[in-house]
């Protein structure tokens, strides 16, 4: 768990603590809270939570240089087969093999970079739903600690 995500966690812990523990009023389930303590943890809560959302982009920036890396990849077996082409065309029956073997290469350059393409995609993918989920959560855990605060009103 990284530091951000552990210090929100254990933030809103003390927002619920400090919830649990308040005094209740007399002949109510209602309990009365200090709002500039809650206040004061909700602002450190919104402090920490930034660092989520720069792991978010460093994520998608690794996966854009990975895609970055694909295609330059991509662009070189390519570049590859062409000069295997350009070698190859002294003769006819040269030149159909080389055609062959060209489209061949080309097609598994293709193959390969659309692997990498889309292996590159899933793995972004699955980095930010987990983040996704986290940040739910955490979204979550703030909506129903604020719909507790507007409760003890």
């Amino acid at each position: 768990m990284k530091k951000d995500e552990s210090q929100v966690i254990q933030l809103l812990d003390e927002l619920t603590e400090v919830v649990k523990s308040a005094p209740t009023i007399p002949l109510s389930t209602k309990v009365r809270v200090d709002p500039n303590e809650l206040i004061d943890i909700i602002a450190e809560i919104r402090e920490a939570l930034p660092g989520e959302l720069k792991t978010a982009r460093q994520i998608i920036a690794e996966r854009k240089q990975i895609l970055f890396e694909a295609q330059a990849n991509a662009e070189r077996i390519t570049t590859n087969a062409e000069t295997k082409i350009r070698e190859m065309i002294d003769s006819n029956e040269i030149t159909r093999n080389a055609n062959t073997q060209a489209e061949i290469t080309l097609e598994n350059a293709n193959t390969q970079a659309r692997e990498i393409r889309l292996g590159t995609q899933k793995y972004a993918d699955k980095i930010l739903y987990r983040l996704q989920l986290q940040l739910k959560e955490i979204n979550d855990q703030i909506e129903d600690n604020r719909k507790e605060i507007k409760d003890l009103k």
